[in-house]
């Protein structure tokens, strides 16, 4: 290896080892750790459950099999495109660096930083050994299974931040092929049994048998599989499985492909500012601003044209959701579900509030970050508007490139008025189920605010991280605060914590305002 290459790899390491960001992540895991290993211990001698120990370790797998995913996100997915967006990639390449000098500094070096913030639990999961229910060949195995998932999340990610020009695509292309490398095998499986049952195709005759073959494979490589045969008591398997070796293998064939694609792909440096193109429209980025729109609706305009992607934004999300409920209605007429007309409203509602929730999540985390990215701030805090209203407006505009899917869900109401009557029952007769309710309203409100916030104090990966500190972070309280008021049998718990998340609502809606202010003055 040169010595450039391993100049760059060093400083990166330095830099990355160093930084604020994982220093609160080794002082966050070891608050994981503790809320997971202390309810576990006190629970395990009060008799409650046998083998702490192997729950110990599974609990603390999973939780990092998660962590890992969104790092892949966000963190991984970042190598490259961080330096396409701030316009230092040419720098780099008119150095002695050579492709393979700039990946191995840029994204080897995080991975090694993540390996390491894996390695250092280990002394702590040993503990789990001394809990019982679990050997010493289970936490290898499942520690292995963890290391060769990141290798290959770590490269896949670095793959899609050599193609794509910004963080933001290349996370939600990650996004989508890591879910449907979780998933997919799954929804192969169960087109094949239907074709089997339905069609009466013969899957011992033709190309089935590999297809079959081939599933089986792809089901043996995903880490969550692995990991349900290694919690199993009694484990006798293998310490190193299929799934290793397959994972580091495609992280070291994704490896290859990013280099053979660094070249052609970071050829020409273009601009990375926010515009809206989609998948057709005029490049001609003045054209498609109204004549008459002046004053200040041009600040909620803007946001719903790039930010909410604007009419034909909106048309390509109602598409998105048709294509879904249109698979989920083709699964149960293939599956010849009863209550048909039950199941459309189901779907409709549900399809509709997950959709709409993940899109302002996406929007929540881009709504205030080019304005910062690019140092706008400065520009529009000198309109006569405060800066609260300069947020508002901000927020309208995101907001109207969205809301309207929930029109979707008011289909699938019409649809299923008595499941919609008995829900308002059960929320007028049980106070405990409307304090529930309020809670996931008032958690979801308190993320979009977080998300926000995190926009504007990290670069990147404020989504994930959000995701991580709430409904990762925030399930630990949340359960010790469950476990207390079962303890002591106070039905009211919901209506606190869900008083807490408001207060919490209200603290991040002012920081948010602070930071907005501070980082206008700062440009």
């Amino acid at each position: 290896m040169s010595m450039p290459a391993v100049a760059l790899f060093e400083r990166t390491l330095r830099l990355e080892t160093r930084s604020w960001l994982m220093c609160l992540a080794r002082v966050g895991l070891l608050v994981i750790i503790l809320f997971v290993l202390l309810p576990l211990q006190a629970l395990g001698r009060a008799g409650w459950y046998g083998a702490p120990g192997l729950r110990f370790l599974e609990q603390m797998t999973w939780i990092n099999l998660v962590f890992i995913s969104l790092a892949g996100l966000s963190y991984f997915a970042s190598a490259i495109t961080e330096e396409k967006e701030e316009m230092t990639l040419g720098l780099l390449r008119m150095t002695d660096l050579n492709p393979i000098a700039i990946l191995l500094g840029k994204s080897t070096s995080r991975l090694v930083g993540a390996l390491l913030l894996l390695l250092v639990q280990v002394p702590f999961v040993m503990l789990a050994v001394t809990l019982g229910g679990v050997g010493l060949a289970q936490i290898v195995a499942a520690y292995g299974t963890l290391l060769a998932y990141m290798f290959f999340v770590c490269n896949f990610a670095l793959l899609l931040s050599v193609i794509f020009r910004n963080t933001a695509t290349a996370g939600g292309v990650a996004l989508f092929f890591l879910l449907m490398f979780f998933f997919g095998c799954y929804i192969a499986n169960a087109i094949e049994h239907s074709f089997e049952f339905s069609y009466h195709v013969n899957l011992s005759n033709g190309i089935w048998p590999d297809i079959t073959w081939a599933i089986g494979l792809w089901r043996a490589a995903i880490p969550s599989e692995r990991l349900g045969s290694i919690f199993q008591t009694g484990f006798s398997g293998p310490v190193f499985g299929f799934q290793v070796i397959s994972n580091l293998v495609l992280g070291v064939l994704f490896f290859l492909l990013a280099w053979l694609a660094f070249d052609p792909c970071t050829r020409h440096e273009k601009d990375a500012a926010p515009a809206r193109r989609w998948f057709i429209g005029r490049k001609n980025r003045p054209s498609r601003i109204p004549p008459r729109l002046v004053g200040l609706g041009a600040i909620t305009w803007k946001d719903y044209t790039f930010i909410g992607g604007g009419k034909f934004g909106l048309l390509m999300k109602f598409m998105v959701l048709a294509l879904v409920i249109g698979l989920f209605n083709y699964i149960a007429f293939e599956s010849n579900a009863l209550k048909m007309r039950e199941f459309e409203g189901g779907v409709l509602i549900w399809t509709s509030l997950v959709a709409t929730a993940i899109w302002l999540s996406l929007d929540a985390s881009r709504i205030f970050r080019d304005e910062v990215r690019w140092k706008t701030l400065s520009s529009l805090v000198t309109l006569p508007i405060s800066v609260r209203e300069l947020a508002y407006r901000k927020v309208a505009g995101a907001l109207a490139g969205t809301l309207p899917l929930l029109s979707v869900a008011v289909l699938g109401f019409v649809l299923v008025p008595d499941d919609l009557a008995s829900f308002l029952n059960d929320m007028l007769r049980e106070p405990v189920n409307f304090g529930a309710f309020l809670v996931v309203f008032f958690q979801f409100i308190l993320f979009l605010h977080l998300v926000a916030f995190l926009s504007l104090v990290i670069k990147r990966g404020a989504l994930p991280l959000a995701i991580a500190i709430q409904y990762l972070g925030g399930g630990f309280f949340l359960g010790i605060i469950t476990s207390i008021s079962v303890a002591v049998r106070f039905q009211g718990m919901v209506f606190v914590i869900a008083f807490g998340c408001v207060a919490a609502t209200v603290f991040l809606h002012y920081s948010i305002g602070y930071r907005l202010v501070r980082a206008a003055a700062e440009e």
